[in-house]
């Protein structure tokens, strides 16, 4: 068993190699299985870099408003079912005049 925590840890460590993300994967996974807890079949693999590209290519003429509005509706959707999310506050700028050097207005 500490075999499987050493090799999450190097998994989690920067600059950690692809092979030992791989076996830290392989432990969680092994540790999971023992706890009886279901675990995923296919593994998560990041986007192949045209796919990424593709994707930045397509929001690129999305205005900013649009992006964000986007982002809290996908946040909001992953939220357990029943949670309120309270409203925010306003944002408050404090002016501070700059002082005066030397008499100069």
């Amino acid at each position: 068993m500490e075999n499987f925590f050493e090799s999450i840890r190097a998994a989690g460590a920067p600059g950690a190699t692809t092979e030992a993300r791989a076996e830290g994967v392989a432990a969680c996974r092994a540790i999971l299985a023992a706890l009886g807890e279901p675990v995923a079949s296919a593994p998560l693999a990041p986007p192949a870099p045209p796919q990424i590209a593709s994707m930045v290519a397509a929001l690129r003429g999305v205005p900013p408003d649009q992006l964000l509005d986007l982002a809290i509706q996908r946040l909001r959707a992953a939220l357990p079912p029943g949670v309120e999310v309270p409203p925010a506050p306003p944002l408050k700028f404090h002016i501070i005049p700059a002082p005066r050097i030397g008499g100069v207005p």
